[in-house]
């Protein structure tokens, strides 16, 4: 699996990481043949594409998988330390104005998120922290090697799967 090309990462539905892999392949084959989707944990996949991930996160999400929880476009992505994981998530949150959510999900490795929410809070000097009223969400998914970063609008990352007629009223 190569690292240069990572897109998204997918949760999905317990033990559907197979289903789930063959229903994503099957939403971007069609516009990169070279995509790959692997299962790095359980109910984790990693979608390496050399599409931008925006656009790998819409192909996903218009016509999202049934096995799919959440769907993560990644910004950008590090080894799994601490100073990695902090460079990055400044990087990244200096260059936002509003206010600003930190979320993280260890996924394997052995980070421990509530000290990178803490330290990440703590190097910020000019935005502000709010767990309910944000403009824009830094989600870390913290993997064995790598850890992945997503800049999120409040619910994006939630898939939901509507029944055809479903919003008619």
């Amino acid at each position: 699996m190569s690292s240069k090309n990572l897109c998204l990462l997918i949760t999905t539905a317990p033990n559907k990481g197979r289903k789930c892999r063959i229903e994503v392949l099957n939403r971007i084959l069609p516009h990169d043949s070279e995509a790959s989707v692997d299962e790095v944990v359980a109910n984790v996949l990693l979608v390496n594409s050399k599409l931008p991930s925006q656009l790998c996160y819409g192909l996903v999400i218009s016509a999202p998988p049934a096995c799919a929880r959440k769907v993560y476009p990644i910004v950008l992505f590090s080894p799994s330390t601490y100073q990695d994981v902090l460079e990055t998530s400044k990087l990244l949150l200096d260059r936002l104005r509003g206010t600003s959510y930190v979320e993280c999900f260890v996924r394997g490795g052995s980070l421990d998120c509530r000290v990178l929410q803490m330290a990440i809070g703590g190097l910020l000097k000019d935005t502000k922290i709010d767990s309910k009223n944000y403009s824009i969400k830094l989600t870390l998914n913290v993997l064995k090697d790598v850890t992945t970063f997503s800049l999120l609008s409040k619910g994006q990352e939630k898939v939901s799967v509507k029944s055809p007629g479903q919003n008619i009223r």
